[in-house]
Order: structure tokens, then sequence, then C-alpha cells
């Protein structure tokens, strides 16, 4: 497990649709600290506010190789 913090907060995204929902809810908000779950293939799963579980890096040894993670948290 790890600890990182959001850096900037993380809006729910479709990307199947053109309409999108406003205000976008937020996934994960900026400084609040979340726990980084590490699975057997290296994907980094951590749980947003709504308590739904998401893969916010992948295929990366340490979850702040990741480049879309290293836009949105730091690690503690």
């Amino acid at each position: 497990m790890e600890l990182l913090q959001c850096i900037s907060d993380v809006h729910a995204r479709v990307t199947y649709d053109y309409i999108e929902k406003l205000p976008s809810s937020i996934l994960f908000k900026k400084g609040f600290v979340y726990p980084v779950f590490k699975d057997e293939d290296n994907n980094w799963l951590t749980t947003d506010e709504d308590g739904e579980q998401h893969m916010i890096a992948s295929n990366v040894a340490d979850v702040i190789e990741d480049p879309w993670c290293q836009m949105h948290f730091r690690k503690l």
C-alpha cells in the first residue's frame, strides 16, 4: 500500500458520449489523501469519493512512474 495526495481535482469524464453531465462529479479531490494498492499485474487501484474502485496507474512497479498519476497525485 502507498499513500497519494491528489494535487488537482479529478472529474468524471464520459469518453463514449458527447454530452457531459455539468458539473461533472469529482472522483478525487485536491488535497485529499488516498490509499492505493498494487495488484499482481502491477496495476494500482484506489477508491474514489463515492467508494468506486479505479485503476490510476498500470504496468509500473512504482505508482508514481505512471504519467497520468504524476499529473494528478504526489506520493507521500
